[in-house]
């Protein structure tokens, strides 16, 4: 289990349900899962891989994000202030060859939406990959020897984003975790930029792959880090958006009736008191 520090800082698809899970259990990760948690509000568990085109030719990359990830002091609880807002932010680094050790973090969003029931989702992905770092020596100015000219370093990065998704996926009602054992698939834009200044160069869409995925947010941090609340499988999330757009219709619907019952007995009324006016004066 990894957990955060003090400080806060495009299309999904299930590719199969997974219906073996009661909606009611409980799931206690085993201490080898891949799990994160942030400040006990925020709770993680997945096996994930990158897919993504390093260039524009057709050659495709697939790197895992390691177990052994570590919970950047990025992730929050509230971010940038909003109570609607949770962030977990995975970062590790990778020995390369040429260029030494790069660094690699993934950034998962979570949304909370004020309905009836309060629903939250995955409402963003993010990443940002090194490629390469270049270490180069400055421009020498007059009087100065080779000792004295300073090294800068110039990055390769790959960033990807699935940007705000419309429509949001994995809407699970507050107070459930989201629960799927198959694979997932998401699609991100993705994009080369440079340290020096150059133009970012559009890439090929990148995707995310997740399978045994589960998560809880916005949860009661009073809640044992490693155990999750009653899950929804990813069979069930997307029964429950027209389930609350019927009620919210249904509601509708009945405020309405009431409104018109209301107007149509305000007449009654007045006519009413008219008559018994009416026979006093006689």
């Amino acid at each position: 289990e990894q957990v955060a520090g003090d400080q806060d800082h495009q299309l999904v698809v299930p590719l199969v349900s997974d219906s073996s899970h009661s909606g009611d259990a409980q799931l206690i990760l085993p201490a080898e899962s891949d799990s994160w948690v942030v400040e006990n509000c925020l709770a993680v568990k997945m096996v994930a891989q990158i897919k993504f085109y390093p260039n524009n030719s057709n050659i495709l990359v697939t790197k895992n994000i390691p177990a052994l990830a570590k919970v950047s002091p990025t992730s929050s609880c509230s971010y940038l202030n909003s109570t609607t807002t949770q962030v977990l932010t995975l970062e590790w680094s990778e020995a390369d060859r040429s260029s030494g050790i790069l660094a690699r973090n993934l950034s998962l969003y979570f949304s909370l939406n004020n309905t009836i029931p309060p629903m939250y989702t995955v409402s963003m992905i993010t990443s940002m990959y090194q490629l390469s770092r270049n270490r180069v020596l400055g421009e020498m100015s007059p009087g100065q020897n080779t000792t004295d000219m300073k090294s800068k370093s110039d990055s390769t990065f790959i960033r990807m984003t699935t940007n705000i998704m419309n429509p949001l996926q994995f809407m699970v009602p507050k107070n459930r975790s989201f629960l799927c054992e198959e694979s997932l698939t998401v699609e991100m834009m993705a994009e080369l930029i440079t340290t020096d200044g150059t133009p970012p160069v559009k890439l090929k869409k990148a995707m995310l792959k997740i399978s045994s995925f589960q998560f809880d947010a916005f949860r009661p941090t009073s809640l044992p880090s490693l155990q999750f609340q009653p899950a929804t499988s990813c069979s069930s999330p997307n029964d429950l958006v027209p389930i609350v757009v019927g009620c919210s219709l249904a509601g509708l619907v009945l405020f309405i009736v009431i409104g018109y019952l209301m107007g149509r007995r305000k007449p009654e009324v007045k006519g009413y008191a008219t008559v018994v006016e009416q026979g006093e004066v006689e």
